[in-house]
């Protein structure tokens, strides 16, 4: 969801979003897939390891290793405070309160915010809106933390989306509900967070993107 987003396919470019390159949906160099073609995958960058935030791994240089659990905790607070915020903003774009805590994920200065702004106005002018799906998730594989700073992190976080984008305001003929987009993806997106208000989005860029199947690693356990 790219602007990278944690619901990456809702926030991607298509005939139905303005969005593209947050997420998922998720923005400042953007990559994936092109949607005309659909090739899978197609990662504009090296493709990244498929693994986890291993809170026993050798913290960066300069910094004692409780700075950098310490952040990447924060970190990994901050992204699920998003992911939420995402998706309740997505299932009403036309609630400003939804909006607004969705934009206080990102910094002023974002692009990925601006994208994000356009993006919900294009949603609520049309009454489209968004659902999760049973299969909806997302995997941090790793948070990196420069050496010598505790004020900024990148998240490289792989999402899989199977939501679906309908139309909130009208019905089919048959009383069935309007499907917009329903088509299965999911991408590998790098999130630069930054210490401001908190920790906020300042950047993302997406580097693996596969359309209609899940490339990314298993959840965890719950």
């Amino acid at each position: 969801m790219p602007f990278a987003s944690p619901y990456p396919r809702l926030a991607t470019r298509s005939p139905f979003s303005v969005l593209v390159c947050l997420l998922l949906v998720f923005a400042a160099g953007c990559g994936g897939s092109d949607p005309a073609t659909g090739r899978d995958p197609d990662p504009p960058g090296p493709t990244l390891p498929a693994r986890r935030v291993d809170p026993s791994a050798s913290p960066d240089p300069a910094l004692s290793s409780d700075q950098v659990s310490a952040v990447r905790a924060e970190v990994a607070a901050a992204h699920e405070k998003y992911f939420t915020s995402f998706l309740s903003a997505l299932a009403d774009p036309q609630d400003h309160a939804r909006a607004d805590a969705l934009l206080a994920s990102y910094t002023l200065t974002a692009k990925p915010r601006a994208d994000v702004v356009q993006w919900l106005a294009y949603l609520a002018e049309r009454a489209f809106a968004g659902r999760r799906g049973p299969g909806t998730y997302y995997v941090i594989e790793k948070i990196t933390v420069p050496p010598g700073s505790v004020d900024i992190a990148v998240a490289t976080v792989c999402g899989y989306d199977d939501g679906v984008l309908f139309d909130a305001r009208q019905r089919a003929p048959d009383g069935s509900e309007i499907i917009v987009n329903d088509v299965l993806l999911s991408e590998r997106t790098d999130f630069t967070w930054v210490r401001r208000d908190g920790w906020q989005i300042d950047s993302v860029r997406t580097t693996d993107t596969w359309k209609g199947r899940n490339g990314c690693p298993p959840r965890e356990p719950s």
